[in-house]
């Protein structure tokens, strides 16, 4: 009766796996490898996120701008909320002399690039990470099926039979437990696309206001 038991556990957990892989979340996603219920979007258009001049993209000059370089690394590190990134551009203004719409410029440059670059990596990390636990949950899988093999029957396990039951369950327990950390981190790590593009969304609109006035 136990090893029943075990069968309709296994086969349970093996349904909630089956749910949340990445095919699965992504059934309606054109794009199968990605397994984040937020749309996926490689890059950040520069319409999406900024109304100031015009600017090239592959643009270097920003990294040699005196104060413009240090500023960039504050406002793009997530340690520091949108606000303090606002008030670190105010704060640097107010400190400036010199030609404000050209710096500004290069500073929105700075966000852009490293932004976008940071996004780039996450993705490519969240498509590395779905393609684990692809693997993990068909190893999971393949224990469930050898377990309902040697359970189907409803005879009494011989001793050996048993054996390979314990170690089962016990690699079973183990991926599984795996498998839905992996799971509840990746639910964190989808959203950080986002919120970068909506954190350069924010100081782009920042930095144009100060252009503005």
């Amino acid at each position: 009766m136990m090893k029943r038991i075990l069968v309709v556990i296994f086969a349970a957990g093996w349904t909630s796996i089956a749910m949340s892989t990445p095919a699965a979340i992504a059934a309606e996603a054109k794009d199968k490898s990605w397994p984040c219920i937020q749309r996926k979007v490689p890059e950040i258009s520069i319409g999406m996120v900024w109304s100031g001049p015009e600017f090239k993209v592959d643009d270097q000059a920003w990294k040699r701008t005196e104060g413009v370089a240090e500023l960039v690394k504050v406002t793009t590190s997530r340690r520091n909320s949108i606000e303090d990134a606002k008030t670190a551009i105010d704060k640097f203004l107010d400190a400036f002399k010199g030609d404000t719409k050209s710096t500004l410029t290069q500073v929105f440059t700075g966000l852009f690039q490293t932004i976008n670059g940071e996004r780039r990596e996450i993705i490519t990390g969240i498509e590395r990470y779905a393609r684990q636990q692809l693997v993990l949950a068909k190893r999971i899988k393949t224990l469930t099926k050898e377990l309902y093999g040697l359970t189907a029957s409803g005879a009494e396990p011989t001793p050996e039979q048993s054996k390979r039951i314990d170690e089962i369950n016990e690699k079973f327990n183990w991926d599984m437990r795996i498998f839905d950390e992996r799971q509840q981190s990746l639910t964190y790590v989808c959203e950080t696309p986002v919120l970068l593009e909506q954190r350069l969304f924010a100081l782009g609109r920042h930095i144009v206001q100060h252009l503005e006035q």
